[in-house]
């Protein structure tokens, strides 16, 4: 039996490196990729904490933010060749529950995600169904492909809103997403962005980014205070990366605005005044993975629409991934990617 290398959760608190069985075709449908590149998710690092803030499946490989080239496909698979280059997105959907005959395959009741409910992409092979493969261009360096999955999920996002020049819009949380949404945000015409964080690392690295009209840090600054004299009446759109700042969110947003609560924080709990919602009619809208929109992130990662590349702050070995999820757990890096 052949055998690689996978950075594989075993329990809590248990996160090794060991040989793991080469995956092989088992449907018709199902394809083989040999992974060039995997990204580590803030998923991943909360997977791999004591206590654990995700759960993950014991004894399953992480890793779902990949690219690489197809080796082996099953029968069935007509759209993909051998050689092609793919993304992935990591939630394969049943196609046939009441969600997704509603085109809502992100709310499938089925859905299986990818280095969570089974085997990801930190090894040298992955096996997945064909129906979630991408094509993308070789043109794209290997550590941008990997960074598609979150891109993809960040315009599912901002596809609920329309953006338009001279808009302004409030992105509170500036991880990778916020800086993606950021960028965006940015391409798309708003005129005036703040970007909200804590974080001393990613508040400098947001500056450097240039995509920020202001950068607040709200334990040290009155964000509100500053929200509504630089706009004269509050954002236009205001979406929260962190799971948690749904008050503060309309505090900020404009009578007519939108708020787009983005982030997940099951732990989170916030006692809301509803008028506030209904005196200011404010929308308040949810947005969760990724639905039909890897298209569009492969496109714009070709077309070079926005630096993702920016983002990118390690390369690492798979030998190393311990090192890197230290790193992003520490606040010390932003995407840290991992080369099986």
């Amino acid at each position: 039996m052949e055998v690689m290398k996978a950075a594989v959760f075993e329990r809590e608190g248990s996160f090794v490196l060991k040989d793991v069985p080469v995956p092989q075709i088992e449907a018709e449908d199902q394809v083989i990729v040999e992974v060039e590149a995997c990204s580590i998710c803030g998923t991943d690092v909360h997977i791999t904490a004591t206590p654990p803030g995700y759960i993950a499946t014991p004894g399953t490989t992480l890793g779902h933010e990949f690219c690489g080239h197809i080796i082996a496909k099953g029968a069935a698979v007509k759209h993909l060749n051998i050689g092609d280059r793919v993304v992935a997105n990591p939630n394969n959907y049943c196609g046939n529950c009441v969600y997704c005959r509603k085109n809502l395959p992100n709310e499938c009741e089925h859905i299986e995600a990818l280095g969570i409910d089974y085997d990801g992409a930190f090894a040298k092979y992955c096996r997945i169904n064909s129906k979630v493969a991408y094509k993308i261009s070789e043109d794209v360096p290997a550590e941008v492909a990997a960074c598609v999955e979150p891109l993809a999920c960040a315009v599912n996002g901002l596809n609920k809103i329309n953006i338009k020049p001279s808009d302004s819009a409030v992105v509170i949380g500036c991880g990778p997403i916020g800086m993606l949404i950021g960028m965006l945000l940015k391409a798309s015409g708003a005129s005036k962005i703040y970007m909200l964080e804590t974080v001393d690392y990613r508040i400098d690295f947001v500056k450097k980014l240039g995509i920020a009209t202001r950068v607040i840090n709200p334990i040290k600054e009155d964000a509100k205070a500053i929200i509504l004299e630089e706009t004269g009446i509050g954002a236009d759109f205001v979406l929260d990366v962190t799971g948690s700042q749904a008050v503060p969110s309309i505090d900020f947003t404009r009578k007519g605005g939108t708020v787009v609560l983005f982030g997940v924080n099951k732990r989170a709990r916030a006692e809301l005044a509803q008028c506030e919602i209904t005196t200011k009619e404010i929308s308040v809208l949810g947005t969760w993975l990724a639905n039909a929109t890897f298209p569009k992130a492969v496109s714009i990662v070709e077309q070079k629409a926005i630096d993702v590349g920016a983002l990118v702050t390690d390369v690492m070995p798979l030998d190393l991934i311990h090192e890197g999820l230290e790193k992003l757990a520490k606040g010390q890096a932003v995407k840290v990617i991992i080369t099986p």
